[in-house]
């Protein structure tokens, strides 16, 4: 476990170094690592992380808020008082392995605090509240599960897809109902909304569908500009994210499909995201490795953050509106700070991908899980305010 990488260690400089030293560190990395002469098959996302370490440290006013951040302060450093990073602390207490197969979605019960997960092989995992063991399992027929949403009274609403077929199941304790659709082109993406009462789904004929629990149309859009990659809905159903390949984000009415907002400051396809739960925040991950914090209504670009050295295929905000986390093929978990656009803590839990992070309702628990068929579980304490 340690922190995230800094700009400063991106380029291999001391904190207090001058432009000439700046230049001569990226001349250096640019000869051994850039696409054009390296066979490492990550060049193109190392340069990317080499290119935006130098531009940053290089023009004095964003040096100056990237160091102000740094230091816990205010992004303002004419602004007074400083105040120190209060340092999240995080336990690894479990880890869980009773999936036969790589594990694609974790979800907490919002009322009970249980850990519920999924596998590739369509099984569901209720775990025992010490998160020791399974205490029930059950296994769907067809379909492919890849994400999940659990609530109150023992409702779990899990959909997925596989090539141009689209499944939900909603789960209750008194029984379940599922059902299918075709899609007119192979679906790249699904979601289920925050309030359980749609689900979206993107195609890669460049098509966003959203539908109620029990299939039936609520809006249809056609033709985005370009393949939606990565989707995400607001916790309380009224927004709706789409990233693309040609790097936008599009904000949408959850309710009717109105194109509310397009965030255009992204250099690389969408990859995840993931809304703050006041929807203050939008974190936006591409495939040049970044982290993206974007303020809600105005759009504008908070921070931008590096971490990892693979693409991010998962995100979650905590409880508390400024912590969040982030999963990646790399097999690292980043825990980071919206609000300040800083990273906390880089974790390396697996060699193999993560595919699924969440935090338990009251903030005390983190879960992560993905190729490995384990969940690993931490216990986490964060300080009251960011």
């Amino acid at each position: 476990m340690k922190t995230i990488t800094t700009y400063y260690e991106v380029l291999g400089v001391r904190q207090d170094a001058d432009p000439a030293t700046l230049r001569k560190a990226y001349r250096k990395l640019a000869r051994l690592r850039h696409p054009d002469v390296s066979a490492d098959p990550n060049a193109h996302e190392t340069m990317a992380r080499i290119n935006e370490a130098f531009s940053t440290l290089t023009d004095p006013n964003r040096r100056a808020e990237y160091d102000a951040a740094l230091r816990g302060g205010t992004l303002d450093s004419r602004a007074a008082k400083r105040e120190a990073v209060r340092p999240i602390m995080v336990k690894l207490r479990r880890r869980l392995r009773a999936h036969r197969t790589p594990i694609y979605a974790i979800a907490f019960t919002p009322d009970s605090g249980r850990l519920i997960s999924s596998s590739f092989d369509n099984e569901i995992i209720w775990w025992d509240e010490a998160f020791e063991a399974p205490a029930e399992r059950t296994k769907l027929e067809s379909g492919t599960i890849s994400t999940l949403r659990a609530f109150p009274k023992g409702r779990l609403v899990a959909a997925g897809a596989a090539e141009q077929t689209v499944s939900l199941w909603d789960l209750k304790s008194t029984g379940m109902r599922s059902w299918r659709s075709q899609a007119s082109a192979w679906v790249s993406c699904v979601a289920i909304s925050g309030d359980g009462r749609s689900l979206a789904s993107s195609s890669l004929s460049r098509s966003l569908s959203v539908t109620d629990v029990k299939g039936d149309a609520l809006f249809h859009i056609e033709s985005p500009e370009s393949a939606v990659t990565a989707l995400a809905w607001s916790e309380d159903g009224k927004l709706l994210a789409t990233g693309s390949a040609d790097a936008t984000v599009k904000i949408w009415s959850g309710q009717n499909g109105a194109l509310l907002q397009t965030l255009y400051r992204i250099r690389s396809t969408v990859t995840a995201l993931a809304f703050s739960r006041d929807k203050r925040y939008l974190v936006v991950a591409a495939v040049d490795l970044s982290l993206r914090v974007f303020r809600l209504p105005d759009g504008a670009l908070v921070k931008m953050m590096f971490g990892h050295e693979r693409p991010i295929e998962t995100l979650a905000f905590h409880r508390n509106g400024w912590l969040f986390a982030s999963g990646s093929r790399d097999g690292t978990v980043g825990l980071w700070n919206a609000a300040k656009g800083v990273g906390n803590l880089r974790i390396e839990a697996s060699s193999r991908p993560i595919s699924c992070v969440a935090f338990s309702p009251d903030g005390t628990w983190f879960a992560a899980a993905g190729q490995d068929r384990t969940v690993r579980l931490w216990e986490l304490q964060t300080p009251h305010s960011n």
